[in-house]
């Protein structure tokens, strides 16, 4: 069965979508012969209601099941759903007067869950609308529980709109949440620049709780590899760039830059320098991560090649921050990472 069309002038369903997961009642489940055509039109309501739920048209959906249980006074099934049709409406009515709609309408889309056949995809509707009404509020780098409003909208399915958002908030501020998001968005659409974003997320700030829900899971293991792996003990999350590079899963540091560098420039024009607030051991393990990384793509960059006490010196550095991934890289060829 072909997805409902949540746009004006789409087609009746050949079969209607269950209004809450359940199969509609149809001609041939017991009516009287004589009866059929109220069956059939019961039918068609149904379908036209699921539709209109759907949509987001819980007026048009209230309609059609006063119609019906104008057919069907006994039918405590429709009575119900009317109900919560009605219920609802009143909801989102409150919802999008009140000073917060954004809070409000995740608060709705919430009790949807979980839900089925059309109050599933009016909870996508319902998501598109927070994504919406949080960017009017505050732009797209703004924040409703943690979550910029390109979250929002690739919770609701729609990747494109999602990715719009989230690079329009990445050109504001470039934060570790906006970028992890904008590699699930790259992995959902079967991009290859995923795996840089995730790269790029993970140099900034690898103990965002965004790594825990990433759409790839090779990037989701990465602390684990580097704890049962590699044997890091300190602070596994914080290794999780260069081990992600070491290992394959994320590509070579190539037009990465890495926090310091952002953070001295910000600073140097005269910008606010944030870092999240990290306990004393997640920050000296990041910065050993960062310099493991800085000193890896020193160790495979061209000019480095040129000169082999530089790769000397590099390497140097990459073992004395982390003996046991140091001795992964050299064990996976070393030279090989190739940073330009």
């Amino acid at each position: 069965m072909r997805q409902l069309s949540l746009f004006e002038g789409r087609a009746l369903l050949v079969e209607p979508v269950p209004v809450d997961g359940a199969a509609a009642l149809s001609p041939g489940d017991g009516a009287p012969e004589g009866q059929l055509d109220l069956f059939a039109q019961r039918t068609l309501r149904l379908s036209l209601a699921s539709e209109a739920i759907a949509a987001g048209e819980l007026r048009e959906a209230r309609r059609l099941f006063a119609e019906l249980a104008a057919i069907h006074p006994a039918d405590a099934d429709l009575r119900r759903q009317s109900e919560r049709v009605a219920a609802l409406e009143r909801k989102l009515a409150r919802a999008q007067g009140s000073a917060a709609p954004a809070a409000a309408l995740l608060g709705i889309a919430r009790g949807l869950e979980p839900a089925s056949g059309a109050f599933a995809l009016l909870r996508s509707v319902l998501l598109r609308r927070v994504a919406e009404a949080l960017r009017e509020a505050e732009g797209d780098d703004g924040r409703l529980e943690g979550q910029p409003p390109g979250y929002y909208w690739l919770a609701a399915g729609d990747a494109a709109e999602a990715r719009a958002s989230l690079t329009s908030a990445a050109a504001v501020r470039r934060s570790a949440r906006t970028l992890f998001l904008l590699a699930d968005v790259a992995t959902a659409l079967g991009e290859p620049a995923a795996r840089r974003y995730y790269l790029e997320a993970l140099l900034r700030d690898p103990f965002d709780a965004a790594l825990a829900s990433a759409r790839d899971e090779a990037v989701r293991g990465l602390p684990d590899v580097a704890r049962y792996e590699i044997e890091i003990e300190e602070e596994p999350a914080a290794w999780s760039a260069p081990v992600g590079i070491v290992t394959g899963v994320l590509p070579p540091p190539v037009g990465i830059a890495l926090d310091e560098a952002v953070l001295e420039e910000r600073a140097a024009s005269g910008g606010a320098v944030v870092e999240p607030p990290r306990a004393a051991g997640q920050a000296e393990a990041l910065s050993r991560a960062r310099r493991f990384v800085a000193a890896l793509a020193a160790a495979s960059s061209r000019e480095a090649r040129r000169s082999g006490e530089a790769v000397i010196d590099a390497r140097r550095a990459m073992k004395r921050l982390a003996p046991a991934l140091f001795a992964a890289y050299m064990a996976r060829g070393g030279g090989a990472l190739q940073s330009g």
